[in-house]
């Protein structure tokens, strides 16, 4: 049974309304145009001439050479990141979009370009399958008889990004791609946003919850992004084209007071179907972006790579395909997101900031973009970096979660307290994005915090008992000693029984501030269900928490060696507001019963 795509490419009328070439059709000479905006709301036309073909066994690698020229490349500086999409046209009809550049080693300063042919690209409109990639590196013998080789070309290389140097007799391409534009955001948010997040930089019990291949999330340059660059806010503010081909498009994983996306090109429409790009985005398959309206302010003739420059404006829809061969959206049909409330009160200067933002519910991405509009929203409010203690509150919420999850905790840093108060949320975001019972499908994170410029805290200074040996059975009577940061020291008195069929040498009794991480003699938590995930991640001591913990030897660790311990029985309290900090333990001898 053949696709409804198969059929119409095979009578070479019209696909979707549009006038389409298919490969097999095109040959070298032919002559066509592009259309792509280099600056502003013009669309340029830039011409084009067909130098060769690349039909290898599937479609993956299929691609139609060009030489692209005019004064739309010229201006550009040559065939640029952005211009991703560009619609390219044979004898009248649709022929592809352009997606890669290219250099050879005779004549470096022509441009070539690889244009996706048009038959891969309806593909993505149907959702009929997903692409796979290539190798990021692919060299592919050219045939006899094929055109390029009277240049001196026998072979075509794909790779990553645009190479230091060409080998003779090779053509060298490589992804346009679709540089990040993103408006709202300091320097060092928009450093985050490139180069990722370590959940696990800061000792938590939560980071045993962090699935086990996750941990450091990627930022967006090692997800294949080629730039990441700050950009005006126009949202509302400046006239964008309709989705036409050769218009700019926007795919957005930021929206709101801060707008995060990439900028390509509209490849053809049909109806409120819009076909973009040429190549995949993230190449995430089944997607869940914003579609938004984009402005070119201007396309740069860097010296590395031209691009275009401009920003993200309104949200028209979603982009539902992330393909090898485009991406697909609906105009009018936009994804639901994680709507975000991050409000901040600084104390010192009496001040208080909101920023709101929907992120995209993709959890490889939604940790990540969660912190980076977090710490755009403390950065604002403190306008500085430095120390501090942080009182924060948040909810998440989510149609898949029995019910919300919040949490309180308290922060202290000595040197940059912003970069702690959105750090938990983010990970407790992605625990509950790659759990293991059901999608949670989040929907929001309402957060507040109240930031003082000063330290509050209480340090653990000493722990006393009134005995120096005890029995199975006993009750433990203890002081624990805390001072306050250049305060006062209080008392703090309790007791704790020993049970009576605990089966170890000595106890240990430890007081401590704040959560522990797993004794070696401790199991790992288990759960069985969402809910009992979530129950746990609200009961984990926060860094207000005044705790003291009877441990025990497990029987089967090495005394001489490391003995293993395990928590028998904890008392603990909490100074609001105040982090905890310090440890100190005692070890009490056991004595049988008389």
């Amino acid at each position: 049974m053949k696709h409804w795509w198969a059929v119409v490419l095979a009578v070479g009328v019209t696909a979707l309304g549009t006038d389409v070439i298919p490969l097999s059709e095109v040959r070298p000479g032919m002559k066509g145009y592009g259309l792509t905006v280099v600056a502003g709301t013009e669309i340029a036309r830039f011409d084009v001439e067909v130098v060769d073909i690349l039909d290898e066994p599937g479609e993956a690698n299929d691609f139609i050479i060009v030489r692209a020229y005019g004064d739309a490349i010229a201006r550009s500086g040559g065939i640029a990141q952005g211009m991703s999409g560009s619609p390219v046209y044979l004898d009248g009809r649709l022929a592809g979009a352009l997606s890669r550049a290219a250099l050879w080693s005779a004549e470096p300063t022509r441009p070539l370009g690889l244009v996706t042919p048009i038959e891969a690209m309806l593909k993505v409109l149907a959702e009929v399958k997903a692409e796979l990639p290539p190798p990021p590196e692919q060299e592919i013998p050219l045939p006899e008889g094929k055109k390029l080789q009277a240049w001196g070309i026998d072979r075509v290389r794909l790779v990553a990004a645009e190479p230091a140097t060409v080998d003779e007799g090779t053509l060298v391409t490589w992804p346009l791609s679709a540089p990040v534009m993103a408006s709202g955001l300091s320097e060092r948010a928009l450093s985050v946003l490139r180069d990722g997040l370590d959940l696990r930089a800061k000792p938590t019990p939560l980071a045993s919850l962090i699935t086990a291949w996750r941990g450091k999330v990627p930022g967006l340059l090692a997800l294949g992004v080629p730039r990441v660059m700050a950009a005006p806010s126009i949202t509302g503010q400046t006239p964008a084209l309709p989705f036409v081909p050769g218009a700019p498009v926007g795919v957005g994983l930021v929206v709101g007071d801060v707008t995060v996306g990439a900028l390509g090109t509209v490849t053809m429409t049909d109806g409120d179907v819009v076909l973009a790009f040429g190549h995949p985005f993230l190449f995430t398959g089944p997607s869940r972006y914003f579609l938004t309206e984009s402005y070119v302010f201007d396309t740069v003739a860097a010296l590395d790579a031209p691009y275009k420059f401009g920003a993200l404006a309104d949200v028209r829809g979603g982009v539902f395909a992330d393909r090898w061969a485009a991406v697909g959206a609906v105009v009018g049909r936009t994804p639901a997101g994680i709507r975000t409330e991050f409000v901040v009160q600084d104390q010192g200067r009496g001040t208080r900031s909101e920023l709101r933002a929907t992120v995209v519910d993709e959890p490889r991405l939604s940790a990540l973009l969660l912190y980076v509009s977090g710490l755009e929203a403390v950065d604002r409010a403190l306008d500085r970096i430095g120390p501090g203690t942080a009182v924060v509150q948040y909810t998440i919420t989510g149609r898949g979660m029995p019910r919300p999850l919040t949490r309180e905790n308290v922060f202290l840093s000595t040197e940059d307290v912003a970069a702690y108060v959105p750090w938990e949320a983010a990970i407790v975001a992605d625990i509950l994005a790659y759990n293991e019972f059901q999608d949670p499908e989040l929907t929001g994170i309402s957060f507040t915090a109240t930031v003082y410029p000063n330290f509050v805290a209480a340090e653990v200074i000493d722990l006393a008992t009134e005995q120096d040996e005890y029995a199975p059975g006993d009750t433990v009577q203890f002081i624990v000693t805390v001072r306050g940061w250049r305060g006062k020291t209080e008392e703090w008195e309790g007791e704790i029984v020993i049970p009576a069929d605990i089966d170890t040498p000595y106890v240990e009794l430890r007081a401590y501030g704040g959560p522990r991480l797993r004794e070696r003699g401790e199991g790992a938590p288990t759960f069985a269900s969402l809910e009992d995930l979530i129950a746990y991640i609200e009961g984990i001591p926060t860094y207000d928490t005044l705790t003291v913990e009877l441990f025990a030897v497990d029987p089967l660790s090495d005394l001489m060696c490391e003995p293993w311990l395990y928590g028998v029985d904890a008392l603990s309290d909490r100074i609001p507001g105040t982090v905890v900090y310090g440890e100190v333990s005692l070890i009490l001898p056991l004595t049988p019963k008389g």
